[in-house]
């Protein structure tokens, strides 16, 4: 991650998601703004983080990798969120993958600053459980998502979820990637282009070269259900 030199800025969004309100002055100081490319890697399954983010701009993928190889969706965080939280409390490596899905901006601090003074801030601590608590709950409910509802309806939610604004109509994806994202819905690659195809006579997506595009978003909309990937 390539780290942005403006200070003022770096303080001005942590104000505007009011982490001056839960960091200690100390902890404060010492965060530091960083830029994620599209599909960069935040934190790795099996990595020892060294630094606690936050999620103030863009989007962000989680997913873990099972022991046949194949990865699973779990999530996508939008701001605010917390990127190595868990491993900041227990100590121990990271369970899950982070990446960027588009362009994003992380606050990130040291847990060398936080490590001894985060469980004497109780602001800190009832920020942590909010969103340890929200983590649980959306958790629970895509356990749902990938257990109970057809791969048509994961795979709407997951165009939906990738989506970079709410008003945005259209969404392109790989078609390179289609093995890779049916691991992750947890159905075959067949499977997957039988919905796609199917989706695709009903001119509610189109297959534009190697690209997947949105052209009904209600239509997808109805599909998922009212469940996203956040």
């Amino acid at each position: 991650m390539r780290e942005i030199m403006d200070f003022e800025r770096m303080r001005q969004l942590a104000r505007d998601h009011g982490l001056d309100q839960v960091l200690d002055q100390s902890a404060f100081a010492e965060l530091r703004l960083l830029e994620a490319s599209k599909g960069e890697i935040i934190c790795a399954k099996g990595e020892r983080p060294e630094r606690l983010y936050f999620l103030v701009q863009g989007k962000l993928k989680i997913y873990t990798t099972l022991p046949n190889g194949k990865s699973l969706l779990l999530r996508f965080s939008t701001p605010l969120a917390l990127v190595c939280d868990l491993e900041l409390v227990n100590g121990k490596e990271a369970k899950n993958t982070v990446e960027s899905v588009n362009k994003s901006l992380l606050l990130a601090v040291s847990y060398r600053y936080l490590q001894n003074t985060y469980a004497e801030n109780a602001r800190f601590l009832h920020f942590m459980l909010e969103q340890v608590t929200h983590k649980l709950y959306t958790f629970s409910n895509l356990s749902s998502l990938n257990l109970l509802y057809p791969v048509e309806s994961r795979f709407a939610s997951y165009m939906l979820s990738i989506m970079e604004q709410e008003n945005e109509v259209t969404e392109e994806i790989q078609t390179s990637k289609l093995t890779e994202l049916a691991d992750m819905l947890g159905t075959s690659y067949r499977h997957l282009n039988r919905v796609i195809l199917d989706l695709s006579e009903r001119n509610i997506i189109r297959k534009e070269q190697r690209k997947i595009v949105i052209n009904n978003l209600e239509e997808l909309r109805e599909i998922a259900g009212g469940n996203m990937y956040e």
